[in-house]
This record gives structure tokens, C-alpha cells and sequence, in this order.
């Protein structure tokens, strides 16, 4: 990870947002803010289904700091907090890792949702809604041990031709679409980001340089046929591209520190994803979707000598669901889902078994070479059902049951789903819901035979969630909502094992667990007497235990306050203006006490190779011998794990929205109001003996505009 303060610098570039935006659209109707009567799309805050408080995509295009992506407005929303720096920047749910999520476009699992620059891989023209399934969702969702986010991307207009452009400093793109026949229509959108061209005059060429500048690109494809009334079929194709590469300067204190660094990093990934999709309404009222779907994703990451790493994998998916409407109001829901995952991989470098979600992790510099090439194919199998049951007009229950296993794990599970929700007055609702989740490992080198340990079982999580649900009246609702999740099962290295004293251990056992719970609260004011907003307050706590040693310790991403206030507010007809302010407990982490140096080579093939060097010519053989007179490492003693928390994090963030037609709109934002310098991290010097802050972003300013013809 990188510390240094510039080189953290230079990664808040890419969530910067001065820019000037213009959008041309010809044949596009524009709805004025003013003109929302209903939340035709919404974000569920809520544990269980989409009922209760909301806040629609719409709202969420506009808070101030989102840079108009409501994928990215997602950290105002109650129970997330952020995980990771800047731009790299994505969510944590409810005492869960980002990692933990499972994100879904168009009813089928896609590569990733979040650009190197903190940008969702959407084009905002596009998201129609999304939900956020913070915990106990139905059993038609599963793989995911933190949250559920559904995106919908729109179909596209059954009108004339239409084009978008968008164009700033930081993206250009365009968006295309058209009827092509009756009842036939289709889009495609294109965005390439343009940080490449300028990013450079930012950087301190001693600490690092780019040997590739930052580059990202996405696209959406939709065709939709209108077969007839009760049927449909859509083509769609999406994917991203991320790439950037780099250099440690002379000056850098990651190199000082991990000599292994080296050579600097590059990464290049990117997904493509191909779906067939196909609905019906039968006459009986049951409703069917059904997808055929294919996702290739490939990564090469290579940093220093510490690893170089190839990784391509296609996926083979084929998903029905049905909803059976019964009689008195009851109904079933039903369907099942294979998947085959055919994957290569290739990798090299220095290794150090380590959860870093789970323990405090060494430099791995004193990590051991490795050398391993594999290809293996994984099948999976689920099923899933529930039945809704209208007990009365005004208590409704569901129970239902996600059945799933594959042949990597040899594991089958069968976890229970339950939900209600009683109207005690026409006002007032209470909810509640009960789910067991597991998640396939989330790091494959954790199941991998060279890297971890292929007989691991896959963590697991119980999820209990209790609320209630006030309509104060037409414009004002709230949501009150408890949870508590326990999590075992989860991974952690195994102390026993040893490169050269115990070869033969595993690397990673299912001997961690972990609890998190939490109360949230939201306020939501619909659009009256000129103004909406909404206020959420989470209190949460999130620990981890690590049963081979004992040790408990509260979770990295456990923040126990979590505040976000969000207002807009319409001036006159033409002007509109809002604040979002967020505030949240700071971050933990693990400080050093001291450190020891410790010099060692590698000696292999009758040649020694000091820490950090070029371990190409060790592959195959046996595991090295450690020798002395290497290059000076300084291990760093660390205190009990996560025992510090850095300063509490808040910002003010301001937008002004002015509309001189429904053809003209012009916005200007300024985050970080105040100049709040939140510390982020603390880097350290060679031997561990100083550290400085890592602050992260200034105030910045924002304009843009949208013209439309």
C-alpha cells in the first residue's frame, strides 16, 4: 500500500472534480427538480426488502461531492462507511469488508463497479435505480457477507434518435440511442477518462513517476425488443478498463522500507460482460426471468519483486427466477443458478501468508519465493425459494431457504431466510428479518494450492435485524433499525506454518470470528415547501477474534459514529442549492512501538539473492535457505492490533444548481468547505522511528454544465 505523503496525494487527483461538463442531447425530455411528485427508483436503507424510508436516484444524482454519480453518493446512505483512501475509496457495510459485497447489474453478477478515480462505471445517464441490502436480504440474493447492490440500468427510449456527449477535464464520452424498429429500440455509451493527459504536472518525481499515466474507460450496451405486451428480451454488454503503472523515487520511504518494492507497480484489469435476457408475464400471473450470461475478467498486477501476478477467468452463468402470485394476497418466489468459473493464473514473487483483515501483517519482504502457474474449473449449483404469506391485511411474513454447493470446496449450504412486517397503525410499521449468507473466498490466493489452502470452508455470517417505520405525514418519513451480525469461519494464517521448518501446514484455517452491531437511524423529507433532505445517525461496534491466538480486537473498518446530513433547497425557478455534511469516527490502525533489524538472502540454484532482488531464476526449485549479510529490513514491533483510532473525519460539501430552461443547466460545487484536512494514515521513515500524517483532500472546486438541443 502506498503511504508516502505525495504519493497519497497523487491518488486524490483522480477524485478531483474541477472540471467543466458539457452535455448535448438532442430529442430528450428534462423533468425539472421541482416536478418530482414519486420515487420511481430507490435506494432501500432498510435490512430486509425494499419497503420504508427511501431515497430516490434522482436525489442522490445531486448531492454535492458525488460528482453527479449516485453509485458514489452511496457513503450518505446509514450503516456505510468507506473503505480504503481517496479515490480507491468503496464501500463497507454494517462491520464488513469492502470485499464482502456482492455487486449485481441487471439481475446478473458483474467485474467491478468502481473506476481508479472513484467513479462508478456507469454512465449516471443510465442508472435508472439500485438497491443497498445492508443485511437478511431474500434468498433470491446470496455470495455476499456485507451487502447486496443492485443496480438497474434503464432501458433505452422507444423514440427518435438521441445523442449525449459529456466532456470535462477528467471524462469524455457520448451516449447513442434510438428506436430501430417497432417495438425495438437500443443504446451504447462510451467514457474514457482523461486524467492521463495532465496528471503528471501534480507529481514529486522524487518519491515516485508514472510509468503509465492513469487511464480508465467503460461502456453499456442495451437492445431491448418489446415482444409484446407481457414479454421482453434485451441484449446488453457492459465492461470497464483500468491501467496505471508507476515508479518509487530515490526519496521514497516505501522502498526504503520494502526493498522488494523495487521496480514500482503496474496494474491493468478489465471485465467485459455479455447477457441475454428474457422476461414474461404468463396469464396465470406468474412472472419469469431468465438470463444467459458470460463475464471474462483479467488482471495483471506486478509490484517490485514482491509479486507479479496474471489472472483471467470466464464465467458461465444461467439464472431463472419466477414469482407466483396465490391466492388472499400470498405468492412464491423460486429459481435456480449454475455458474462455471473457468480460471488461469499465473504468479511469482515474495510471500507472506496474511489476512490482513484478521491479523497485523509483516513486511513482505520477509516473506519466502514463490512460483506457481494453475488452471482449474469451478462449478456451482443453487437454488433458492421463499413464500410470502399475507397472515392479515396487515402482517405479512416471508420464509424461504437459499440451497447452494460447488466442486472447489466440496461444500453444500442450505441457509434460512425469514422477514415481516406488521402495520400496527396505518403510521407505524415494525419490521424484522433473520438470514444465514456465505461468501466464497473473496482472495483466491486464499484457496489456491501453492499460495493458501484449497480445503478452507467458506466464512459465514448470521444476520438478525429489528426496525420500525413512521409516515409523519406526506413529505416526512423515518426509519428506525438494529442489527447484529456474527461472522465465523473466517480465514486467518496459520502461525504453525513455516517455508522452511513446516512446509507441509496449511497456510490459512477458518479460525476467526467476528460480531458487529449497530442502531441507525433516518429521518427522509420528501420534496415540499421547496426544500428535501435527509439525516441518518448510526452508532455501530465491529470486533474480530482470532481463535488460534486468542486475541480480540475491534474491526479496522469500526467507526462507531457515523453522521450524514443532506439538504437541497429551490430558491427560486431557476436556482436550486444543497450541502451534504458527513461526519464519522476515525479510522484505527496498529502503531509500531520500535523495530529490529534483520538482514537475510535467498540462496537458490547456487546463487544468492538478496531480499527484494530478481527471484525469476528461483522458480521450481526448492524453497531457499536463509542466509546473512543481506540488505539492512527493519521489522516493526507492532502494538495490540487496531489500537489507535486517527482524528474523526468530517467535511462539508456544497452545490448550486442553476436552471435557466429545461435546455440549460449549469452546476457548481465546492467540496470540502471548510478545508477540513483529514488525516487519513500515518507513513513511516526506514526504521519505523518517525511518521508523519497523510491528510487527504483540500478544498476543491467544481463546474459543470448540461446543454441540452
Amino acid at each position: 500500500m502506498l503511504r508516502s505523503q505525495t504519493a497519497r496525494y497523487l491518488l486524490t487527483l483522480s477524485c478531483l472534480f474541477i472540471s467543466t461538463t458539457a452535455t448535448v442531447t438532442s430529442n430528450a425530455d428534462t423533468v425539472a427538480e421541482d416536478e418530482e411528485v414519486t420515487e420511481l427508483s430507490t435506494i432501500s436503507v432498510t435490512g430486509t426488502e425494499p419497503e420504508g424510508a427511501k431515497i430516490s436516484t434522482s436525489k442522490l444524482l445531486k448531492v454535492p461531492g458525488a460528482g453527479n454519480d449516485p453509485l458514489k453518493a452511496v457513503e450518505a446512505l446509514p450503516g456505510v462507511v468507506m473503505g480504503g483512501f481517496g479515490p480507491f475509496s468503496i464501500p463497507a457495510v454494517r462491520g464488513s469488508s469492502p470485499n464482502d459485497n456482492n455487486y449485481i447489474t441487471d439481475f446478473v453478477p458483474v467485474g467491478y463497479v468502481f473506476h481508479n478515480d472513484g467513479s462508478s462505471t456507469y454512465n449516471d445517464n443510465l442508472v435508472e435505480d439500485f438497491n443497498l441490502m445492508a443485511g437478511a436480504w431474500g434468498p433470491e440474493y446470496r455470495n455476499a457477507l456485507g451487502a447486496i447492490i443492485d443496480t438497474q440500468l434503464r432501458d433505452p427510449y422507444h423514440e427518435g434518435f438521441t445523442t449525449t456527449l459529456d466532456l470535462s477535464f477528467l471524462r469524455a464520452g457520448f451516449l447513442v440511442e434510438s428506436d430501430l424498429a417497432k417495438d425495438h429500440a437500443a443504446y451504447f455509451s462510451y467514457r474514457q477518462g482523461l486524467l492521463e493527459y495532465y496528471v503528471e504536472n501534480f507529481i514529486d518525481e522524487d518519491e515516485l513517476t508514472f510509468t503509465e499515466v492513469p487511464k480508465n474507460s467503460d461502456y453499456q450496451f442495451k437492445y431491448h425488443w418489446k415482444i409484446n405486451s407481457t414479454s421482453n428480451i434485451r441484449l446488453s454488454a457492459t465492461g470497464a478498463k483500468d491501467s496505471v503503472g508507476l515508479d518509487f523515487g530515490e526519496d521514497s520511504d516505501e522502498v526504503a522500507r520494502e526493498p522488494a518494492l523495487e521496480g514500482g507497480l503496474a496494474a491493468d484489469q478489465f471485465y467485459d460482460n455479455q447477457t441475454l435476457l428474457y422476461d414474461r408475464q404468463y396469464a396465470g400471473g406468474t412472472y419469469q426471468k431468465t438470463a444467459l450470461s458470460h463475464k471474462k475478467d483479467n488482471a495483471d498486477f506486478s509490484l517490485g519483486t514482491i509479486i507479479d501476478v496474471n489472472f483471467v477467468a470466464d464465467e458461465y452463468r444461467i439464472k431463472n427466477h419466477f414469482t407466483t402470485p396465490l391466492t388472499g394476497g400470498d405468492g412464491i418466489r423460486y429459481g435456480f443458478e449454475l455458474e462455471s468459473w473457468d480460471i488461469q493464473y499465473t504468479a511469482s514473487g515474495i510471500y507472506n501468508p496474511c489476512n490482513s483483515d484478521t491479523e497485523t501483517c509483516q513486511p513482505i519482504s520477509t516473506g519466502t519465493p514463490i512460483s506457481d502457474e494453475d488452471s482449474f474449473i469451478l462449478n456451482g449449483l443453487n437454488a433458492h425459494t421463499a413464500y410470502d404469506w399475507l397472515v392479515t391485511p396487515f402482517w405479512q411474513v416471508s420464509a424461504g431457504a437459499t440451497a447452494g454447493s460447488n466442486d472447489f470446496t466440496d461444500e453444500t449450504t442450505v441457509e434460512p431466510r425469514l422477514s415481516s412486517r406488521y402495520e400496527m397503525t396505518p403510521d407505524l410499521s415494525f419490521t424484522s428479518a433473520y438470514g444465514q449468507h456465505s461468501q466464497f473466498p473473496s482472495n483466491l490466493l486464499f484457496i489456491m494450492e501453492e499460495y493458501g489452502n484449497p480445503d478452507l470452508n467458506m466464512p459465514k455470517a448470521d444476520h438478525y435485524v429489528i426496525g420500525f417505520e413512521y409516515n409523519l405525514d406526506v413529505s416526512w418519513t423515518a426509519k428506525l433499525e438494529t442489527y447484529f451480525k456474527q461472522m465465523h469461519e473466517l480465514i486467518v494464517s496459520n502461525p504453525d506454518y513455516d517455508a522452511f521448518t513446516n512446509p507441509n501446514a496449511p497456510k490459512y484455517l477458518n479460525e476467526a470470528d467476528g460480531e458487529a452491531y449497530g442502531l441507525e437511524f433516518l429521518i427522509n423529507k420528501n420534496l415540499t415547501d421547496n426544500w428535501y433532505g435527509w439525516l441518518s445517525v448510526s452508532y455501530s461496534k465491529t470486533t474480530r477474534k482470532n481463535q488460534l491466538t486468542g486475541e480480540s480486537f475491534d474491526y479496522s473498518y469500526d467507526r462507531p459514529w457515523v453522521l450524514n446530513l443532506v439538504s437541497r433547497h429551490k430558491w427560486n425557478r431557476y436556482m436550486t442549492y444543497g450541502f451534504k455534511w458527513k461526519y464519522q469516527s476515525g479510522s484505527l490502525f496498529t502503531p509500531v512501538d520500535s523495530s529490529n533489524p534483520s538482514t537475510a538472502n535467498y540462496e537458490c540454484n547456487d546463487r544468492y539473492y538478496a531480499v527484494g532482488s530478481d527471484l525469476a531464476n528461483c522458480a521450481g526449485t526448492d524453497l531457499p535457505n536463509v542466509i546473512a549479510d543481506g540488505p539492512d529490513i527493519y521489522i516493526p514491533n507492532y502494538k495490540d492490533q487496531n489500537s489507535e483510532r486517527l482524528p474523526a473525519y468530517h467535511r462539508l460539501d456544497f452545490r448550486i444548481d442553476f436552471a435557466l430552461s429545461k435546455h440549460q443547466v449549469y452546476y457548481f460545487e465546492i467540496i470540502n468547505v471548510y478545508n477540513r484536512m483529514n488525516v487519513s494514515d500515518y507513513s513511516y521513515n526506514e526504521n519505523y522511528s518517525d511518521r508523519e500524517e497523510v491528510t487527504s483532500l483540500p478544498t476543491l472546486f467544481s463546474l459543470g454544465a448540461k446543454l441540452t438541443f
